[in-house]
């Protein structure tokens, strides 16, 4: 059941045998229909979540749009990194843009492993590392570098999320997105 957390997981650090054992009989399983909410703006973030199906967007409400941080797709790692080490409301919602699967790790279980061994304190780095995501590395990029970077190394997105929440996770209007896929054809 949980094949695709446990590879994910040997890909950010060679864990035993036991230690996934360890990992997984504390996982979470939560399927989400699309439109439910992982987590609502002004909630604490309480823990770190695997998308195993489906996919989330994570949005502020701005202005009279929303203003999307991230997009997600089966096999990201979903986090509201901030609400999650700050322990302070989150800014922004993560919703199931189609029915999903997630599963989670909570905080108590996270500081349950620590406790048992210092090599998930490993775990713990790698995945607030593996967070900053690529919305942190596209933003001092041109437009288009920024659109290239993601039709590079997340391909998917342009199948799964409209343009409109792509330019909006890019930061530009769809109407330069527009411009910019016609540049760069």
């Amino acid at each position: 059941m949980f094949a695709s957390v446990t590879k994910s997981l040997l890909q950010l650090h060679p864990f035993s045998a036991h230690e996934l054992d360890l990992i997984t009989v504390r996982i979470d399983t939560t399927p989400l229909k699309k439109g439910e909410f992982l987590l609502k703006a002004g909630q604490i973030c309480g823990g770190v979540h695997f998308l195993d199906r489906g996919s989330l967007v994570q949005y502020r409400q701005q202005d009279d749009s929303d203003a999307i941080d991230g997009l997600y797709l089966p096999g990201d790692w979903v986090i509201d990194n901030l609400s999650f080490v700050s322990r302070k409301p989150a800014l922004a919602s993560i919703a199931a843009f189609e029915d999903s699967m997630v599963f989670g790790l909570g905080v108590s279980a996270i500081h349950e492993l620590i406790g048992i061994s210092p090599v998930f304190f490993v775990l713990g780095k790698l995945l607030e590392h593996n967070f900053i995501g690529v919305e942190g590395k596209l933003s001092t990029k041109s437009i288009d570098e920024r659109y290239l970077e993601l039709l590079t190394t997340r391909p998917l997105l342009f199948q799964v999320f409209p343009l409109k929440h792509i330019a909006s996770y890019l930061q530009i209007t769809p109407e330069t997105l527009s411009r910019v896929r016609s540049r760069i054809k």
